[in-house]
């Protein structure tokens, strides 16, 4: 932020607001400058009252102001000129402002600073949702929750563990579900300690989160330190038995499998090293905890380790660290992703999106990379089943880019899945695609591609193999049925 207060003219009014004021007061700001202001509460608000007053004042947003910006956003160029609209784009709603624990939130966090919650109503979200569908919109995430069971809860300003509401989050979510044009929707944050000291509203609420989100939804959950050295340092919202007890409640009704073979609602959970108080020993207590999670057969979608950020907190041990998220990945995620989605899985609606590389580059936007002429060929695919947290699947040989389609787990790295897709043709089959497929491999493969050309420059109007058994000439692997006669 200083490079940015460096470069902008003097005479040019600057606001910060959100994650680059956390801390400003301890941190410092250089240089100084009389028209800087630093937004606490709300940027978007005190923005609108500066271009309306020319003055700067902390405002909190009204009900009409947000409902108003929320609809321009929804109808606005950056929906209808996306380029992904027709594909993965996921429209994210803001549904509330804040935390529950304003008084004595976690010292890392910027919420708290927001003051008590302000909530949007389930008919302003479903009115705003509704804009975004008559725009094309198909997929939606409900997010800007710090928790989504404290939406609308009772005792807010009161209590330190407010009472879930089951009402509002229920009329919410079966609202924007009546709309058939509504596709996938997940959800954001939860916060465990309010699950654990609310078992019986969150219990309903979570029911309610199973019936009417798609599959494969996460909650997740910020333990951040399992260390209660840490969580009493750094004010963390909940303890290692509050999170157990609240992974518990999400297990029992939300890991069935859903229509696309995911599980219907299962926790994340996040830890940040580097908080005060943590020591060598504090990885010690992550790593009971998620000893126990396992050993008690409870699921996590997926476990982030990061690293603190910004001023104001200590030294992170970097081979602790190392050493931890390592054994994170061996002893936690490679056993649950095997264990989630095991061999022989039917996963579907994957939606390819780049090829050879991870991540999407400039030049798969190109016709030849959609092209129908390219599927089969060498290379692999990368691709994902729209929605929050979506495990990464990779082909291995070309898929047309931007189209879906359903797929069979083969083999598993640490935090991502191989796949073949259903449905091939051993008629037309590839000898990549053939080689991608456990059981056969190349010496097979080719036998294949080889006696079905032979075949069929004898006779082009005929099928090379009238079964799979023809095909092969020996044992069929499994697999290959599965494939072959989706």
């Amino acid at each position: 932020v200083n490079e940015v207060l460096r470069a902008a003219p003097l005479d040019i009014p600057v606001l910060c607001g959100g994650w680059a004021i956390r801390l400003w007061r301890q941190a410092g700001w250089l240089p100084l400058r009389k028209n800087l202001f630093l937004a606490v509460q709300d940027t978007d608000a005190t923005l609108s009252h500066y271009l309306d007053s020319n003055e700067w004042k902390h405002q909190r947003r009204s009900t009409e102001q947000w409902s108003n910006w929320a609809s321009s956003g929804a109808t606005s160029k950056a929906v209808t000129d996306h380029p992904d609209l027709n594909g993965p784009l996921t429209y994210e709603v803001e549904v509330y402002q804040g935390c529950v624990r304003y008084k004595q939130g976690c010292k890392f966090c910027i919420e708290p600073k927001k003051g008590v919650p302000i909530w949007r109503t389930p008919e302003d979200i479903i009115n705003e949702v509704k804009l975004a569908h008559d725009n094309g919109v198909k997929h939606v995430r409900l997010g800007g929750m710090t928790d989504v069971f404290t939406y609308m809860a009772e005792g807010v300003v009161e209590m330190e563990y407010p009472i879930p509401n089951p009402e509002p989050i229920a009329n919410l979510l079966h609202g924007l579900r009546e709309d058939e044009r509504l596709d996938i929707l997940a959800v954001d944050n939860g916060n465990p300690s309010i699950i654990a000291e609310n078992i019986e509203p969150s219990t309903e609420i979570t029911k309610t989160l199973c019936d009417t989100l798609s599959d494969g939804s996460v909650l997740s959950f910020g333990l951040e330190s399992a260390d209660p050295a840490v969580h009493t340092e750094n004010w963390l919202n909940c303890s290692a038995e509050q999170l157990k007890s609240a992974v518990r409640l999400i297990n029992k009704y939300g890991r069935g499998k859903g229509q696309r073979g995911l599980p219907k609602l299962l926790p994340g959970l996040n830890f940040i090293a580097g908080l005060n108080g943590e020591t060598t020993e504090s990885y010690n207590y992550n790593k009971e905890l998620l000893t126990s999670l396992r050993d008690d057969g409870l699921q996590l979608r997926r476990i982030n380790i990061r690293q603190v950020e910004g001023e104001g907190f200590q030294k992170i041990e970097e081979k602790a660290f190392r050493q931890f998220k390592e054994w994170v990945r061996d002893e936690i995620d490679a056993p649950l992703l095997q264990e989630m989605f095991p061999t022989g899985q039917v996963l579907k609606r994957v939606y390819w999106e780049s090829h050879d590389n991870r991540i999407r580059l400039p030049s798969n936007l190109s016709d030849e990379h959609r092209s129908p002429a390219i599927h089969g060929k060498a290379g692999v695919t990368f691709g994902r089943q729209i929605g929050a947290y979506p495990i990464l699947i990779g082909a291995s040989y070309h898929i047309p880019l931007e189209s879906e389609s359903d797929i069979v787990v083969t083999s598993h790295g640490k935090r991502s899945i191989t796949g073949v897709e259903l449905g091939l043709d051993i008629n037309t089959v590839s000898q990549t695609q053939l080689q991608a497929i456990p059981g056969i491999g190349e010496k097979t493969a080719w036998r294949i591609v080889s006696n079905r050309a032979k075949i069929m420059r004898k006779n082009r109007d005929a099928l090379a193999f009238d079964s799979l058994e023809d095909a092969f000439e020996s044992e069929v692997p499994e697999l290959a049925f599965t494939i072959f006669n989706a």
